[in-house]
């Protein structure tokens, strides 16, 4: 969740001819030697600002191949000449970063390109993602009006700090329901990052999709947790802890299900009694 490893960039070069050449050989733009250098340009401008947006990004040099570039993403869906490019940058993760359990099956342009067209096929411009947070995404954009929101952090790009910023708040209600509701806080960090976190918490509605994700994984962890409820609250609790731990190994220590543990490890009334909760709805 988060954060990806950097895309490989492949061959730009190849990739740029495949997108606009047709397969009987005719080109759809005959890009110029300057026009691909200035793509070259813009590819290492946006590594230099870490994906966010900048006048430099559109350059003048392009205006006449930005609209032919915009349409070459068509080249890149099932079927078309840079299909392998799409299969290798959905094959990089097994989990949509934005909310750490969708399938991947979409890419989602960090900057958009209906306006930053040049970027349309540069692979650390693509983000693979599931549906639904491509979908909420759509139309959330680097630099968009204060008013609307901060934005997304680039899941390749953004720095996030060492620490614990993923918070789990968990009620048990009378009837033994948990209520967990997720949240960024953390009084270290700089607060223009926690609040573009936060936005994105609440941009992918993903609390609300928490829920079905919550029941599923605690289903899956009940008859192991009820054995080693067992062995007293103590070495059960410890047993979250380092379950957390673990977790936080693969996923990373702001995972949403390391968050989760890490929260119940530290509940009194869940290690006393983890029978009374485990199996019921969130």
């Amino acid at each position: 969740m988060w954060l990806l490893d950097v895309q490989d960039l492949g061959e730009p070069d190849a990739d740029l001819t495949t997108a606009l050449t047709l397969k009987n050989g005719n080109p759809v733009y005959a890009l110029s030697e300057v026009e691909r250098a200035a793509i070259h340009a813009v590819y290492a401008l946006y590594e230099a600002m870490l994906g966010q947006p900048d006048p430099g990004l559109r350059p003048a040099a392009l205006d006449a191949v930005r609209q032919f570039m915009h349409d070459a993403y068509s080249q890149v869906q099932i079927g078309g000449r840079l299909e392998d490019l799409r299969a290798r940058i959905l094959a990089s993760t097994q989990a949509c970063p934005y909310c750490g359990f969708g399938e991947v099956k979409d890419l989602d342009h960090y900057l958009p390109r209906g306006t930053y067209g040049e970027l349309a096929i540069y692979p650390r411009n693509l983000v693979p993602s599931c549906g639904p947070c491509n979908n909420a995404k759509r139309a959330v954009y680097p630099g968009m009006p204060a008013a609307q929101g901060p934005g997304l952090i680039h899941a390749y790009f953004q720095l996030l700090p060492d620490e614990d910023f993923l918070h789990a708040d968990v009620e048990f209600d009378a009837d033994g329901t948990l209520s967990v509701t997720f949240r960024v806080d953390s009084p270290g960090m700089d607060p223009a990052l926690a609040a573009k976190l936060q936005f994105q918490l609440d941009r992918l509605k993903l609390n609300a999709r928490y829920r079905a994700q919550v029941n599923k994984y605690l289903s899956e962890q009940r008859t192991a947790m009820l054995m080693l409820h067992g062995a007293g609250d103590a070495i059960f609790s410890e047993f979250l802890q380092r379950s957390s731990a673990a977790l936080a190994a693969s996923y990373g220590r702001n995972d949403w299900r390391v968050a989760l543990l890490r929260t119940l490890a530290a509940d009194p009334a869940f290690c006393a009694a983890p029978e009374a909760y485990l199996g019921l709805p969130v």
